[in-house]
């Protein structure tokens, strides 16, 4: 008895389109029983019922995400090889000591990189203070993906 009892409990296909607290977050299909689904989750817009068009939409968005991930991949790795091949010179004026007046920020190797064809977001460049003295840095920059690059600043006293 509590067998048929438990297959009638929960006898309808919902894919998620909103978190539903208990039951499971958006993109999930759930099963849940037929009061519930038709008259709160459907009725709400919480839910879709599930069927062969639903799960053909779901699996066509699923091909279309993957593609765009790869593209995305295939960019910034051709970006990365960019930066690899592309050392960043900045001449500055100095001090004594080869201290710089002022500070190097990542706006301006963003600005460099800009000049010679390769956009770089100053927010990727990870840098730990701002590039006082002169001489050659080499700046991680992080991308999505789990993704990494090194760009490499040659800092110059300027004639």
């Amino acid at each position: 008895m509590t067998l048929l009892f438990s297959i009638l409990k929960y006898n309808m296909q919902i894919y998620l389109l909103k978190d539903l607290k208990g039951h499971g977050k958006a993109g999930d299909i759930v099963n849940l029983n037929d009061g519930y689904a038709r008259n709160f989750v459907v009725k709400n817009k919480i839910g879709r019922v599930v069927d062969n068009a639903l799960l053909s939409e779901i699996k066509g968005k699923a091909a279309s995400r993957d593609y765009q991930t790869q593209t995305e991949i295939a960019a910034i790795k051709a970006q990365i090889d960019a930066l690899n091949q592309t050392p960043v010179t900045l001449r500055v004026k100095v001090g004594a000591n080869q201290k710089l007046f002022g500070a190097i920020t990542a706006t301006e190797i963003g600005d460099a990189l800009a000049k010679q064809g390769i956009t770089l977001d100053k927010r990727h460049l990870v840098m730990d203070a701002p590039i006082k003295t002169t001489g050659t840095y080499k700046l991680t920059v992080k991308y999505n993906h789990n993704l990494t690059g090194v760009v490499t600043v040659n800092v110059e006293e300027q004639a």
